[in-house]
């Protein structure tokens, strides 16, 4: 951004209630996130829950379902609660939890290092979409108003902003009424968290977690409100329900700002420098005739469009959208390949650990993994944290070599019970480069491991843990996967040339512009991983 903005990561809607600010405390979620984010804005959640429990005689009360739907396997698993009802919390728990918040946010927000401000989740009557409320500093109350309208009319003046989330689900439950949408008070939204995507209606990710609160549908979409005329940028933050902010995957919010402080970051916010990532943290610079994205222009009869892009794996492509409609992509694959040897090149590594038993299965715990990761000849550049769960202990990196440590745990089907770590390093793709994890030791060229990725199979630790846990041994085994399936893997992903994980895109568009039109950029990577950048606008 012509060396006028840095690029900082932080999450703008990690869910807080009550048992979540107790334990564990707001304060040491804070203190973890400052090890591997810019900043932080919590997002308290002033409903209560409450279930209206069933009848006597109801399904799941002493006779299962009736009709026979449920199998009996299936019903005996089941816990059932009633009916799911939130309402806005007791006004003395409110205050009380909303000041330890605002503590917490004030004594961890470190200018330079770390930078927090206090939030709520508003939900009003359920009727105008959930909206964060972001406040600059601490001070200011919690408005327990029904209506948008009221809500706007109570944070006007305040420096304050009201953020949307998951616009993409029902208008009118849950998902906002654009058509009521203040863009000063509401300058960006989020397109994408645990949820999944709100851009569109067209299940490119989709809305299909939340099965009380899917599907996805058209009507409150970011698209929407962009053919609206609303100029508003977009991010994406986590909301989820964990002591994890920042969680990979599950969506981190990038700024462009003067500086790491709540002024330099609140600037950024209302001029809409902003962007979304999935997960990896993927920069992206895009400018139009040298503004930044979040700028409205004024016409100009050239527009140049500049996409920068430096990934965190092997790209895949770069959309460019004029008014909603791709009107350029470049396809990144099969335009590079691995340096040969000679010359010194950057390359990224991905170290990725956990796998092994489901809960159900064999107990284990928390399973803990140390490594060291050395090249010779090289030098060790940097790291990103691609983080599902706590514990996790930054790298320390030291010339040629980085000692780092992770934690992984046991987790339903469906839920990541691995987590990773990326390096960047500098070498000779002929250099030697040698990662030793939990005993276990890998070696080759970098040019080998940029071929292909690695599995470090923890087999005989598998074997001692089934055979304590239940006797077995391998002889007796019917079939040997076990020994695969219950075992701690780790993969040593492929190594990526600089040249694959970096691109420059530029564009001119001389079209006409009869009325107001913006662009914005999409970009994906070869493993999934997504950008969004906020747009810009050019006037008529």
């Amino acid at each position: 951004m012509n060396g006028k903005f840095s690029l900082f990561w932080g999450d703008m809607h990690h869910n807080s209630y009550q048992h979540y600010v107790q334990d564990p405390p707001l304060a040491d979620v804070l203190a973890f996130a400052s090890t591997y984010l810019d900043f932080y804005t919590g997002a308290y959640y002033t409903p209560a829950f409450d279930f209206v429990p069933l009848k006597p005689g109801a399904a799941g009360c002493g006779g299962g379902l009736e009709g026979g739907h449920l199998s009996e396997a299936s019903a005996t698993q089941l816990q059932w609660h009633g009916v799911h009802l939130e309402e806005i919390k007791d006004v003395d728990a409110m205050a009380r939890e909303w000041a330890e918040v605002q503590v917490a946010t004030a004594t961890w927000n470190r200018p330079g290092t770390f930078v927090a401000f206090p939030g709520y989740e508003w939900q009003g009557n359920a009727r105008w979409g959930d909206l964060n409320v972001i406040y600059k500093a601490e001070g200011y109350p919690i408005h327990a108003v029904a209506t948008l309208p009221e809500l706007y009319n109570c944070l006007r003046g305040l420096d304050a902003i009201a953020i949307p989330h998951h616009t993409g689900y029902y208008v009118g439950q849950r998902a906002p009424v654009w058509a009521a949408c203040d863009e000063h008070i509401s300058p960006f939204t989020e397109i994408f968290s645990i949820h999944g995507c709100s851009e569109t209606d067209e299940e490119w990710i989709g809305l299909r977690s939340n099965s009380h609160m899917g599907p996805g549908v058209g009507g409150g979409t970011y698209q929407e409100a962009l053919n609206r005329g609303l100029h508003l940028g977009a991010v994406c933050s986590t909301d989820n329900w964990t002591n994890m902010p920042g969680h990979w995957g599950q969506g981190v919010a990038a700024c462009w700002a003067k500086d790491l402080s709540r002024e330099g970051l609140w600037d950024a916010f209302l001029s809409r420098r902003v962007y979304g990532v999935t997960g990896d943290r993927i920069r992206l610079e895009f400018t139009c005739n040298g503004a930044p994205m979040g700028s409205i222009l004024d016409n100009s009869p050239r527009r140049e469009l500049h996409v920068a892009v430096r990934g965190s794996d092997a790209l895949d492509r770069v959309e460019i959208l004029r008014d909603g409609r791709v009107i350029a992509t470049y396809c990144h694959q099969g335009t590079w390949d691995v340096p040969r040897g000679g010359a010194r090149a950057r390359f990224k590594l991905r170290v990725e650990a956990g796998w092994g038993p489901r809960l159900g299965d064999i107990p284990m715990p928390d399973h803990h993994w140390e490594g060291v990761l050395s090249v010779a000849g090289g030098r060790m550049l940097g790291w990103e944290p691609c983080w599902v769960t706590r514990g996790q202990g930054v790298p320390r990196l030291d010339r040629d070599t980085a000692h780092f440590t992770m934690i992984s745990r046991q987790e339903y089907v469906g839920r990541e019970s691995q987590g990773a770590t990326l390096f960047e390093f500098e070498a000779d793709p002929e250099a030697e480069l040698v990662l030793r994890l939990n005993g276990m030791e890998v070696r080759d060229k970098v040019r080998a491991f940029a071929a292909c990725s690695r599995v470090l199979w923890y087999r005989d630790a598998c074997i001692e843990r089934v055979r304590t846990a239940t006797g077995v041994e391998p002889q007796n085994a019917k079939r040997g996967d076990v020994y695969y399936q219950m075992a701690n893997k780790a993969k040593v992903h492929r190594a990526i040339p600089e040249s694959g994980y970096t691109t420059v895109v530029t564009l001119t568009d001389d079209a006409p512009i009869e009325r107001e039109t913006h662009y914005r950029v999409r970009v994906e990577q070869r493993n999934g991983q997504r950008a969004w950048s906020s747009p810009i606008w050019v006037k008529p």
